[in-house]
């Protein structure tokens, strides 16, 4: 059986689609051109900013030369008067014809005329005003511009494994080997490089040049191309304080070097050529993508993870072995792959055959014991890994726990009191959650890349803004003034501020303003129509923060702070929290709303799931 041939509309709607797609992509190189040209914009305005900067360098040299050559003109000055005040006098008239004399014998006959008739020397001319202290005029840009975020950096990498896949989603990561380095960072243009203390960075591709006592020629190349180019360099150590004099030739090279052990800035600092660094502590971060609260449900116990940093001191072993014997019916003991385990323990030991982020969402409680490296100005990588996946913590009181982490802790003293602290955890749930959900946000408020990325752009020069992916806007709707206060004054109430409140009301915005005043940036906004989600995506579309808050009459003081501070990682439209009220608040992309409104029920937000809409639910 022959088929039909296909139908002219069909035809033309093929032919349409075809155009459409072309169109697309001619939309998509259009828009690759503008990000191109905004890159290179970018770029010319960081130079122009450099530069201004060793202008105005310069020109404080130059000031302070002037005075220094005013100081001396003077001096000149007042020297050649007090040598013309004295040739003027007639002893200095003798002086000079006497000596005149005594080359030609016939000349003493001629000293009396001489004498009189010494000629008068002209007067030193006064010399030039003083140049006038100069003071370098205030930059004013020809636009005002907000602080970039971390994720629009560009970061040139030789880093670690681990430091890359915490970076790594939140900026444009750029990592190479010894060889093609210079194509790949003129073909990336980047902002920052950075190079970690890690002799395997890059996947072992740098292990040559980072090795102890090994030769860092091609490094020492690429920081000198990294000058040239105007990038900045920086350099972290995060294995301070062990093998402190180890990195010490590699780390003369950088224009920055920062170290996760607080105590060891000033180390750094009167060592010779870092005595001109710029020198900052800079604590390690965790990656909440990774560790984060999400569970299925937590046993009841608590579980110890044994790596090499803790058999690697025997008197840190002998303290971690006796708790671990007094902890034993309710700790669950695991050890990294390949870690050797000390034969004392080793028949309670499991190997830990998942990754650590889900042992710690499966268990109620960890237990974190000193291993080699910690010190009192470091805050324990581990302990911060722990904090973000919502588990209690219960470690001893050492001193970098006690001085960072003491109120997000359940601390011991000895292995009697260990068993004490866990078992008080595992039989409140009340405290249990208080030490579970305040070492989360301790984490989420400043230890996560983004602070990190921030803080290291910063220190090189650049205004870069940790919380712009964090920015939340509050949108309100209110008719009436008594109903706009209570709004604002449930908004005011939160732990965390909102950056700004866009106000809806069909009333006269004036009869709102004094309702509006003080606190976050408040903008009141006229709005005829009744629907409410149509007002809301209004609202949503005037806000310039990349969410925007939903608040809800029953919302806690720190709904919005439990909210915005997952919502970046959370990979989600929609931060609610977990509650049966269907009223409860949010946090959703600014952009959704904008093009979607929000419902009035909790419907919609069910069909909008199953439509692919992604929501996260914070308990």
């Amino acid at each position: 059986m022959d088929l039909p041939e296909p139908s002219n509309d069909l035809a033309q709607l093929r032919a349409e689609v075809e155009k459409l797609r072309l169109d697309l992509n001619r939309v998509e190189s259009l828009t690759r051109q503008l990000e191109g040209a905004r890159d290179q914009l970018r770029r010319s305005t960081e130079g122009i900013e450099r530069r201004d900067v060793i202008i105005r360098e310069a020109r404080k040299q130059i000031a302070t030369l002037s005075r220094r050559l005013d100081d001396a003109q003077r001096q000149a000055f007042e020297a050649k008067t007090a040598l013309h005040d004295a040739r003027g006098t007639r002893w200095y008239a003798l002086r000079d014809a006497v000596q005149w004399a005594r080359r030609r014998p016939w000349r003493w006959l001629l000293v009396p005329w001489r004498v009189l008739r010494a000629r008068a020397q002209a007067a030193p001319p006064e010399p030039e005003a003083p140049t006038p202290e100069w003071a370098p005029p205030a930059h004013v840009p020809a636009r005002p511009r907000a602080s970039r975020s971390p994720a629009s950096l560009r970061v040139a990498a030789i880093v670690g494994s681990a430091l890359r896949a915490q970076l790594g989603p939140e900026c444009t990561l750029v990592t190479f080997g010894p060889e093609g380095w210079q194509a790949s960072l003129e073909d990336a243009h980047p902002h920052v490089l950075l190079v970690e203390s890690d002799p395997f960075a890059n996947d072992g591709s740098w292990q040559g040049q980072l090795e102890k006592d090994g030769d860092a020629d091609e490094l020492r190349r690429l920081a000198a191309w990294c000058r040239s180019q105007e990038v900045p360099t920086a350099f972290w150590n995060t294995a301070d304080p062990l093998e402190f004099e180890r990195w010490l030739p590699v780390e003369a090279l950088f224009d920055a070097v920062f170290t996760v052990d607080a105590d060891a800035a000033a180390r750094y600092a009167a060592r010779g050529a870092l005595g001109m660094t710029n020198i900052a502590a800079l604590p390690a971060c965790v990656q909440p993508r990774i560790f984060n609260a999400r569970s299925a449900g937590r046993v009841a116990r608590a579980c110890f993870v044994l790596t090499d940093g803790h058999a690697a001191d025997r008197r840190l072993w002998s303290e971690t072995a006796a708790v671990l014997a007094a902890v034993k019916d309710t700790t669950d003991v695991y050890a990294l792959p390949r870690v050797a385990v000390p034969d004392a323990t080793a028949a309670g030991v499991r190997e830990l055959a998942e990754p650590l982020s889900m042992l710690f969402r499966r268990y109620a409680v960890a237990l974190s014991m000193p291993a080699r490296g910690d010190a009192a100005g470091k805050i324990p990588q581990r302990v911060l890994e722990m904090l973000a996946s919502g588990i209690a913590v219960a470690a001893p009181a050492s001193p970098d726990v006690s001085l960072h982490l003491a109120p997000v802790v359940r601390t011991f003293a000895g292995a009697d009191d260990a068993a004490a602290a866990i078992n008080g955890l595992l039989d409140d749930d009340g405290a249990r959650r208080h030490f579970a959900a305040n070492g989360e946000l301790f984490a989420l408020r400043a230890h996560t890349p983004m602070d990190r990325l921030a803080a290291i752009a910063s220190a090189l020069g650049m205004a870069v803004d940790a919380h712009a992916e964090r920015r939340v806007a509050a949108l309100v709707l209110a008719d009436q003034p008594d109903d706009a206060a209570l709004a604002l004054r449930a908004i005011a109430a939160q732990t965390h501020p909102a950056d700004e409140i866009v106000l809806g009301t069909k009333a006269r915005p004036a009869d709102l303003e004094a309702a509006a005043g003080g606190g976050a940036r408040v903008r009141v906004v006229k709005q005829d129509g009744d629907a409410r989600p149509q007002r809301i995506r209004e609202l949503a579309r005037l806000a310039s923060t990349p969410w925007v808050f939903l608040p809800a009459a029953t919302a806690d003081t720190d709904s919005l702070e439990q909210l915005i501070l997952r919502a970046p990682f959370a990979d989600a439209e929609i931060l609610a929290r977990a509650t049966t009220d269907e009223a409860a608040p949010a946090v959703v992309r600014r952009a959704f709303v904008a093009e979607r409104g929000w419902p009035d029920d909790a419907e919609t937000l069910r069909r909008w799931s199953h439509e692919g809409v992604r929501l996260y639910a914070v308990p």
